[in-house]
């Protein structure tokens, strides 16, 4: 992870540790300002002069100018620094969700994926790059504090530097501690968010069958065991500030006593002796806060390996071709979930004509289009385009649960694809929603609400045919597209697929009955694992 933020932002991370820097060394500073003033005081009393106060006065307010300067151009480069990282860790954790294989991103739950993006990217920004700009701040606290207390006197900086370590040291028993809560508390989210998002997606069957108490009992369930998880945390966070807090308070007033035995002695001015104080508060203090900033970030660690893991999916899938002659299952073998699914299946389709595949529900028909359109690659045995291994069709689905972004009905159909208004009412056409828009006074500017809400089932299909239909690939998947409509719309969609010139359909269907099957080329049926040829119907 390091080196992804670090390589990526080499200029903007060289400015703000220059800039960090001097805002350090500023403060620093003021101990020895306030040493110079209090020396000056001293020996004005002494001698009954104030011809050095106005030098010391306007020394100070230059100093206060520069130090606020410095805070700003600090927290603003550091700020800047933050949302340039952030930006680029959101753009690529989304990127690799987009680009991660089909069976990964069904084998994890969506609402991992939405904590991630949201929780846990937040608890990254807060623990793991806020911290490493502490960190970073307090190290230079402590050597900036150190290298001007051997200016003042080595004993009391060698006595400093030793004393910081105890505070240092302490929290570091709680590291693993630490990274098991923060574990829990990303699993307790996931878990939560996983609840809610179930019951807002199945609205309507909790409101049809009254079952709302039981699952608002469901998710404070998980919103209690979520906060207790992050209670737990911040109860463990507190025992690491605890202890270190106690050693550093014992290790400050020690250094201010031995600091008042160094002046009744005359080793140091009265100047010195505060001087030393804030610059022993700003070592001891910084090392109590950093082993606190340590452990946090370590932490973070569980989120680090899941961003890692999709930071890492390779963005080069199998390039995708044209079918131009022919699509080929040699002896293809897939189990999906451990159920075997195909078995040593072989058959051939060929560019141009139309194919029907039936047989019973569950036998891996919509398992078979998933193959051919690229989504798994766990299969064994060859899938060729025009007898190419290693390539993916370049295909159109149209799914048999249709989704819809909460977009226009333009933008669902175009999917932001630059086509002229003429293709896209070729393809409304095709669709036969022609009606359904010139009944919205928006027409196809109209947002369809999210997932298709203000649609019918019936509706929402259409919108989804057009949308394969506009974007004309030589492979066409149909996936009982026409399953939501009505026998007469249905006869529509159909003619309007069937009738398309040099594309291979191939075409998942309910409907056995001799008539429909009859306009098809080829029918194919399903049975046990395999593909096998239906005599043609005439």
């Amino acid at each position: 992870m390091k080196s992804y933020i670090y390589q990526k932002n080499k200029l903007l991370t060289a400015i703000m540790a220059v800039v960090t820097f001097l805002h350090t060394a500023a403060q620093a500073m003021v101990a020895l300002m306030i040493s110079r003033i209090i020396d000056t005081i001293n020996e004005s009393i002494s001698t009954g002069s104030t011809a050095q106060i106005p030098h010391i006065a306007i020394l100070c307010v230059i100093f206060a100018l520069f130090v606020g300067g410095v805070v700003f151009a600090s927290m603003y480069i550091q700020g800047l620094w933050i949302k340039k990282i952030m930006l680029q860790l959101k753009n690529s954790l989304f990127h690799g969700m987009l680009h991660q294989p089909m069976s990964t991103h069904q084998n994890r739950n969506s609402a991992e994926n939405l904590t991630l993006l949201t929780q846990s990217v937040g608890t990254f920004e807060e623990n793991y790059l806020k911290n490493s700009i502490k960190i970073f701040e307090s190290a230079l606290s402590i050597v900036i504090a150190v290298v001007l207390l051997f200016t003042i006197n080595p004993l009391v900086a060698v006595i400093s530097i030793v004393a910081m370590c105890i505070p240092t040291l302490l929290p570091q028993l709680f590291g693993q501690k630490m990274a098991r809560c923060q574990e829990e508390v990303v699993k307790r989210t996931t878990d939560y968010t996983g609840k809610v998002k179930d019951a807002l997606t199945g609205y309507e069957v909790l409101k049809t069958y009254h079952a709302e108490p039981h699952n608002e009992i469901i998710c404070r369930d998980q919103a209690n065991a979520m906060e207790s998880s992050k209670l737990k945390m911040t109860a463990t966070n507190a025992m690491v500030y605890s202890v270190a807090n106690i050693s550093s308070v014992m290790v400050q007033l020690f250094l201010m006593l031995l600091a008042g035995m160094f002046a009744v002695r005359g080793l140091i001015s009265l100047g010195s002796i505060l001087a030393v104080v804030n610059l022993t508060s700003m070592v001891v203090s910084p090392a109590f806060e950093i082993s606190g900033q340590i452990t946090q970030l370590k932490s973070t660690q569980p989120i680090v390996n899941q961003m890692l893991t999709l930071l890492n999916t390779p963005d080069a899938p199998a390039p995708r071709t044209e079918v131009k002659h022919n699509l080929v299952l040699d002896n293809v073998t897939f189990s999906y979930l451990d159920t075997p699914v195909l078995t040593h299946t072989s058959t051939q389709f060929a560019q141009g004509k139309k194919y029907a595949i039936v047989g019973k529900s569950g036998s891996g028909k919509s398992t078979l289009l998933k193959l051919l359109a690229g989504y798994y690659n766990n299969f064994d045995g060859n899938i060729l385009v025009d007898g190419q291994v290693g390539v993916q069709c370049d295909c159109a689905v149209i799914h048999q649960n249709v989704f819809l972004f909460d977009d226009t009905i333009r933008n669902n159909i175009t999917l932001h694809g630059d086509y002229s208004d003429i293709q896209v009412q070729a393809a409304v056409h095709a669709a036969g929603l022609d009606e359904v828009v010139g009944n919205l006074p928006e027409g196809l500017e109209t947002s369809v609400a999210e997932n298709g809400a203000r649609f019918s089932g019936g509706e929402r299909q259409r919108i989804a045919i057009a949308r394969a239909l506009l974007h004309k690939k030589s492979l066409l998947l149909v996936d009982e597209a026409t399953s939501s409509l009505d026998a007469e719309n249905a006869a529509k969609i159909e003619d309007s697929i069937l009738s398309l010139r040099g594309i291979t359909c191939i075409a998942v269907t309910h409907k056995t009955d001799p008539q429909s099957l009859a306009r098809y080329d080829h029918v194919l049926r399903m049975e046990n694992g395999k593909l096998y040829p239906e005599p043609k119907i005439s």
